[in-house]
Order: C-alpha cells, then sequence, then structure tokens
C-alpha cells in the first residue's frame, strides 16, 4: 500500500498481527453477513447486466445508485452488533455499548492515561480465543501476509509506524451528469428501489439505459 499510494498517508495500519486479531473478526463478520451479498450483486452486474467496472462513469453510476443503499445497511449492522450480548469469562454476558459505557463509569473517559507495563503493553488488546480460530487466521494470512514475519518482533522494540496514521484520503469518481439530470435518474429508478435481488438488478439495468439516453456513449 505505501508503496503505491506513497508514505506517511495512513494506506497502511502498522502493527503485530495478534493486535489485530480482533478487528479480523469483525471484518471476517461484517464480509460473512453483508459484504458477500453486495459482492455477488456487482459480479452479477458484471458478468450479466453491462457494468464495466474500468468505465469511470460505470463507477459512478455504480456508487450513485447503490452507496446510499450499502450504507444504510452497514450502519444497521453496526447497530445490530453493538447490541449483541457477548458471552464474557467469568462475568455476565455484555453487550459493546453496555460495556463502552459502563467501562468509562468504572475507567474514566477514552484519552485517559493508564500506568501500564511493558509486559502488558505486548499483550493489550490481543484476543486470545480469536488466535486459536482458523478462520480468523486464515483471513489475516490473505489480507495481511507480511505479517507473518513480524511475530516475533515485541510491539515495543519494533520500528515506529508512520505519524499519520489517522486519515486515508480517496477521491470519489467525477459524475459526469448535471443536477438536472440526476433528478431525472433518480425519478427513472425510483420505481425499481429495493433489496431483492431482482429489485436491485433492475435498478442498476434501467440506471444504466437511463445514463445512455441522458449521456450518450459514455455510458
Amino acid at each position: 500500500m505505501e508503496f503505491h499510494h506513497g508514505q506517511d498517508r495512513g494506506s497502511y495500519i502498522w502493527g503485530r498481527s495478534v493486535h489485530n486479531v480482533r478487528i479480523e473478526r469483525l471484518w471476517g463478520d461484517v464480509t460473512a453477513q453483508l459484504g458477500n451479498t453486495w459482492y455477488q450483486l456487482f459480479m452479477s452486474l458484471e458478468l450479466h447486466h453491462g457494468l464495466d467496472r474500468n468505465n469511470v462513469n460505470h463507477r459512478w453510476l455504480l456508487q450513485h445508485l447503490f452507496l446510499p443503499l450499502l450504507n444504510e445497511q452497514l450502519e444497521f449492522w453496526a447497530q445490530s452488533w453493538n447490541n449483541h450480548k457477548i458471552q464474557i469469562r467469568n462475568g455476565p454476558n455484555r453487550s459493546p455499548i453496555d460495556m463502552f459505557g459502563f467501562d468509562m463509569l468504572v475507567q474514566g473517559f477514552r484519552g485517559t492515561d493508564l500506568t501500564l507495563s511493558e509486559a502488558e503493553m505486548e499483550v493489550y488488546g490481543v484476543d486470545w480465543e480469536a488466535l486459536q480460530d482458523e478462520n480468523i487466521t486464515q483471513s489475516q494470512e490473505q489480507n495481511n501476509p507480511i505479517q507473518l514475519q513480524e511475530h516475533s518482533d515485541p510491539w515495543l522494540q519494533r520500528r515506529g509506524p508512520p505519524s499519520n496514521l489517522n486519515h486515508v484520503h480517496i477521491d470519489p469518481p467525477e459524475g459526469p451528469m448535471t443536477l438536472p439530470q440526476k433528478d431525472i435518474l433518480d425519478a427513472t429508478v425510483l420505481q425499481w428501489r429495493g433489496m431483492t435481488e431482482n429489485e436491485l438488478v433492475n435498478t442498476w439495468r434501467q440506471g444504466l439505459i437511463c445514463a445512455r439516453s441522458l449521456c450518450g456513449n459514455i455510458f
């Protein structure tokens, strides 16, 4: 990522793989429960319904038609996850949102410094149970192969990460349509809006037909 996009842009999240296990588990859940459905839809649109991923205008149309729906589903998924019960060893089952609020009362607000030893820092945030999960470890091997070489390097003694890790800038594709043309496009696909596979496919097909009628062969 840094070779392709340049250094000091936050393109790569540095850290030992054991400290990333929790986000790997969460990412696996998001992919299995939500991401795969959209992946299969977009693959179907490309194979059977005229989507050209190399056409920047097609990518813009795809975002215009589906990004609000995708964000809505992600927001619903996040809210569901934040409120689901997690089994806690030697304690009552609690939801993430409950742990977040209650632990602030007990431990203080985020940003309050805690005194930790070097040994505690080495294992801070490590999900030992998840490290034994074969699906999660396979996900790490596929998505973070460079970290396989870091397992023996202590976190405290490794070279420091880039100073800028808090922002990844991604330019959205520029749309070719004027505001009145977008209004026509939205009105055209409105009757096809829905979340079934047929409705999503028809939203794309009708949107593509409308875009070609408005903007010609750039679509």
